[in-house]
């Protein structure tokens, strides 16, 4: 018995999935290089916008969660490229700080995300188009379920 109910070239669902694990593919020769995962490259490419930030917004920005989050940060503390630290306005809650090494390491991976870009082909205006989608479907998985 054969059946098209599930036809995965029709699946949005699919077709992210097996694009986000194929690009995350692409990436992983270029970031075993500097000892990194796609997440942590994520969490330090979030921390080379914005030093000293709150776990909060650090989970905000990269859509990680907390538990997930937490086992990344320490593991580049480990490597050395960044510091919890005590915030100074509220001493329960903690700050990414990038050490030396951790702003030293933007340089040193500079080049993965454009040449990314430059392997996709894609048009300025195609990027537009699928990231503008992809905020879409995040924003309405994110809304309070009806």
């Amino acid at each position: 018995m054969t059946s098209n109910e599930f036809n995965f070239s029709e699946m949005v669902c699919f077709s992210l999935y097996s694009t986000s694990n194929s690009m995350i593919r692409e990436y992983r020769p270029e970031l075993e290089k500097f000892d990194l995962t796609y997440p942590q490259f994520l969490v330090m490419m979030s921390l080379w916008n914005q030093d000293f930030v709150y776990i909060k917004e650090l989970s905000e920005q990269t859509y990680l969660d907390a538990g997930t989050l937490t086992q990344i940060l320490k593991r580049l503390e480990n490597k050395g490229f960044i510091e919890r630290t005590k915030s100074e306005k509220d001493e329960r809650a903690k700050v990414i700080v990038l050490t030396k090494e951790g702003k030293l390491l933007r340089n040193k991976t500079s080049h993965i995300f454009s040449d990314m870009e430059c392997r996709l082909k894609l048009t300025k205006e195609e990027q537009g188009e699928i990231t503008t989608l992809c905020n879409k479907i995040l924003t309405r998985l994110r809304e309070p379920k009806a």
